[in-house]
């Protein structure tokens, strides 16, 4: 059975290690030390919010070689540890058999080791419980997600639950929405002067579309990372080192009963059943994710793809707070290179399987009917249409490519 895994080199020995036990790469800095510890325990090393008992297999094995500074986070009988390693080799579909009762991988006929850390189990070593191998579940439930957009010099945003659809304003007093016709109210009319670029259309009993400036990115933003004030501006982030207000949902709720339309009965079906989909740019395409499958969007960092690796759709691996996971490009399928730029993000999903696609930008956020996603049945990267004003937009395929 083929199995994802990564590819490692310590001295001269390979060895490979399943990618779902696999958490973090990085390059070690600070140390801990302790004294009382086995010679093969270099101390203790932190990253980022997670803490580790540093290990080198040369000192266990007895190799009279110095270790390098690149450190694999794992977990093994359900501790994490950091593993000192001398090299990344790859990561691809390895090949996971039985060999004289114990288990190994295999490539074209090389046998290579599952690494095996029980010499670790019976000496006293400080572990730790990471919260988020704990807890992961419970952390994302409580993620906000918000539409951030600009107001000269400020970053606002607006909760994505009260949003029904974003529209691009053309200079019209009154917009036509599936034959129902919306009041649109200047952003002055909600907090200040500013351009007036988009249509930011909320609906509760009734319906109505605020004229905002640019819009500048969808956040996906932890509920403790959020400070909650009063007002009408009442929660506060930070989000690429800007300071983002957010509107107070029950502001926006009054502004839409002093100045919305009442929805026609035969329009509110329009707006009970929605999903909201994201649009995203890949080299110059339109494809589309579910909101519902968005646990992260990551500014492009270069250091995320100096990993070598087979598979021609895998550009690199990705830290994230649910683990290590692969960066999918679209560019061999389409035939396109993605060139890189300010806008250049990473979009983690998750639908059962973790990953991430490389995209060029965002596009858009939209809102559109359950029966207006129609689902294909084959394992290519389409994995499905979203209809949207006539438009067919590809639907990515988060189990693509299959195995993976």
């Amino acid at each position: 059975m083929k199995i994802p895994a990564l590819k490692f080199r310590v001295a001269n020995k390979y060895f490979a290690v399943e990618m779902d036990k696999i958490k973090h790469f990085f390059d070690v800095e600070d140390v801990l030390r302790l004294p009382s510890l086995p010679p093969f325990v270099v101390g203790i090393v932190r990253y980022n919010n997670y803490v580790y008992p540093l290990i080198s297999l040369k000192k266990a094995w007895g190799i009279e070689e110095e270790d390098s500074s690149t450190a694999v986070a794992m977990v093994y009988e359900d501790n994490d540890y950091a593993i000192l390693i001398d090299e990344i080799i790859k990561i691809d579909d390895l090949e996971k058999k039985e060999n004289f009762l114990i288990e190994v991988f295999e490539e074209n006929g090389e046998i290579i080791g599952n690494l095996n850390l029980e010499f670790l189990n019976n000496i006293e070593i400080p572990t730790f419980k990471n919260i988020f191998n704990r807890e992961k579940n419970k952390i994302l439930e409580k993620k906000e997600s918000f539409l951030l957009f600009k107001c000269k010099d400020e970053v606002l945003g607006i909760d994505t639950k009260i949003l029904r659809k974003v529209e691009e304003y053309t200079g019209q007093d009154v917009f036509l929405l599936n034959d129902a016709v919306i009041t649109l109210l200047p952003f002055s009319k909600i907090y200040k002067e500013c351009s007036l670029k988009n249509i930011l259309i909320i609906e509760k009993d009734k319906i109505l579309g605020i004229i905002v400036d640019e819009i500048i990115d969808i956040a996906l933003i932890e509920e403790n990372e959020i400070v909650s004030g009063s007002g009408m501006l009442d929660r506060y982030f930070i989000y690429n080192n800007k300071e983002v207000k957010v509107f107070n949902n029950e502001y926006l709720e009054m502004k839409l009963e002093k100045y919305g339309v009442v929805i026609p009965k035969k329009q509110k079906k329009i707006f009970s059943d929605v999903v909201e989909i994201l649009v995203l740019d890949i080299a110059g395409e339109k494809f589309a994710v579910k909101m519902s499958n968005i646990l992260e969007i990551v500014d492009f960092d270069e250091t995320y793809f100096n990993f070598t690796n087979e598979n021609p759709h895998v550009k690199g691996i990705l830290t994230t707070k649910e683990g290590a996971t692969f960066i999918l490009s679209l560019e061999k399928v389409l035939g396109k290179k993605i060139e890189i730029s300010e806008d250049t993000k990473i979009i983690v999903l998750k639908d059962g399987v973790l990953k991430a696609l490389l995209i060029s930008g965002i596009k858009d956020l939209i809102y559109v009917e359950k029966e207006k996603i129609i689902y294909s049945q084959n394992d290519t990267y389409i994995g499905g249409v979203v209809i949207y004003n006539e438009e067919m937009i590809p639907l990515f395929n988060l189990h693509w490519p299959k195995g993976l």
